[in-house]
């Protein structure tokens, strides 16, 4: 989903305001009339940009396999730490299948 620019900065001024105001999550949304899940979905995006993770960090990239002669086992490394290594070769049709 794209997002406007300007809803981005809106909301991300928001979050400012709310951090320095002293209140709860829960106490400035009511007090601003926003609902809670909406100011939480920002306030996580706002917490990635400053932390300088990518807004797309979850989006799909293109696996490129080289051919080797070696038989170096194969690692996949995904965010938040999963890793699935194999010790034997595996074919890139294998791959595909398992992460489709």
């Amino acid at each position: 989903m794209q997002l406007q620019p300007e809803t981005r900065q809106q909301m991300f001024a928001m979050i400012e305001q709310w951090r320095t105001c002293g209140l709860t999550q829960k106490a400035f949304c009511e007090q601003r009339s926003i609902r809670y899940y909406v100011f939480h979905y920002w306030y996580k995006r706002y917490k990635m940009q400053q932390s300088g993770v990518d807004d797309n960090a979850g989006s799909f990239v293109e696996l490129q396999v080289a051919k080797s002669s070696s038989a170096a086992p194969v690692e996949i490394n995904f965010p938040g730490g999963i890793r699935i290594i194999f010790h034997e070769p595996v074919s890139s049709s294998y791959l595909k299948a398992l992460i489709s």
